[in-house]
């Protein structure tokens, strides 16, 4: 039986929770609405759009800290340490947080000079996440006329590993000492009584603080009521002495000459991934459920597919399903022909149930299409090896 903390706590989610995406559903449901009434003028339309992509967005970052939290309480999230440059890591940042402030009248400032070993081993992926969540909590509660001003200092440094501080500080409407005590529980906000203004379900720094445990990080937090607050993640990273710098390329990957049948059974979902693998050139066929993509690949050209998007719930035959009567054909490619699993489940069971039935890999919807192309080239390289 559920303890009244456990459905007060369930209750305070829902209530922000739905709150939440019905905001950002309202204006795309209102501003499709417009779109519809002016066809015509290119202006108008363009200005619809444009706020369309702005709530998708949003709505999009509500389930992602959803889906963050599942993951990290399902021990789907794990540390992935692998060697990076911090100065490329900074200046990622930068330019991301920077986006971030399009449109808004916001003074953005950095300090970052003389950083004294660079090529380093630990979470790039999680730690950037951190930095996001943080910086994304300074946008929602600086005013237009305020600063924010991103920092990173190195604390300790020896010949085997080195301590870098970031720090994210504001001019912003700040938090009291008693909620910095709680800022870090599940579906706390101090400011929940005007959430149309400061909208979040609650689960920001939740996920933040997870993170940084599992990076092994740490996270002081100084704020004061309507002056600001500074928030400084120390994270200790291995020096890494053989690291050798990438080639940075600035540009989308591009899938020139590459064949992608697409199976999904959302005709909208299919043609939206269709179209963005056009643009970056290639060729597309798209298949509303499993039996449909079994017949496709059936009649296709040996080798003509590089790669298959698979979608894992659909009627008539799943993905998984699917995926196994592939793999059961008698052609050379059907054992070799990439299947990737896209979809929303990542629970660690789902993936498995992936791996059985054949596929390759697992991407999560919406998918990636730069994460896409990288694991189609670690998959061949490895499949090459074999």
């Amino acid at each position: 039986m559920k303890t009244d903390e456990i459905i007060s706590a369930e209750s305070r989610f829902l209530a922000y929770f739905l709150h939440d995406i019905r905001m950002p559903v309202t204006g795309i449901i209102g501003m499709a609405d417009i779109a519809l009434e002016n066809i015509g003028n290119r202006e108008k339309l363009e200005d619809c759009l444009i706020k369309i992509k702005s709530s998708s967005g949003y709505l999009l970052s509500i389930a992602d800290n959803v889906l963050d939290v599942v993951q990290y309480n399902n021990n789907c999230q794990h540390k992935i340490s692998k060697p990076f440059d911090i100065e490329d890591f900074i200046n990622g940042c930068t330019s991301l947080f920077a986006g971030l402030l399009y449109n808004r009248d916001i003074n953005f400032t950095t300090c970052f000079s003389g950083l004294p070993v660079t090529n380093v081993y630990g979470d790039e992926l999680h730690l950037k996440q951190i930095l996001i969540n943080l910086f994304e909590n300074s946008v929602k509660y600086t005013h237009d006329g305020g600063e924010i001003k991103f920092e990173v200092e190195e604390v300790r440094y020896d010949n085997n590993t080195v301590t870098y501080c970031f720090i994210i500080s504001d001019t912003g409407i700040g938090m009291s000492e008693e909620f910095i005590s709680e800022i870090f529980n599940p579906f706390t906000q101090e400011h929940a009584d005007s959430t149309a203004r400061y909208s979040g379900n609650g689960l920001g720094m939740a996920i933040t603080k997870q993170f940084a445990d599992m990076i092994g990080g740490d996270i002081k937090i100084n704020s004061k009521k309507g002056e600001g607050t500074t928030t400084k993640v120390m994270v200790t990273f291995d020096i890494d002495n053989s690291f050798k710098k990438k080639e940075t390329n600035s540009l989308k990957a591009s899938f020139d000459g590459r064949n992608i049948l697409v199976v999904d059974d959302s005709d909208i979902n299919a043609e939206v991934i269709c179209g963005l693998l056009q643009q970056r050139g290639a060729c597309t066929t798209m298949a509303l459920n499993g039996k449909s993509a079994v017949e496709i690949f059936m009649d296709s050209e040996l080798n003509f597919y590089d790669a298959i998007l698979m979608d894992v719930t659909m009627p008539v035959m799943n993905g998984l399903e699917a995926t196994k009567c592939i793999r059961s054909l008698d052609r050379e490619d059907a054992s070799d022909t990439l299947v990737f699993a896209m979809t929303g489940n990542i629970f660690k069971d789902d993936i498995a149930k992936c791996r059985e039935a054949g596929m390759d890999g697992h991407l999560i919807k919406p998918v990636n299409l730069d994460e896409f192309m990288e694991k189609m080239l670690e998959y061949n390289n490895n499949k090459k090896c074999k």
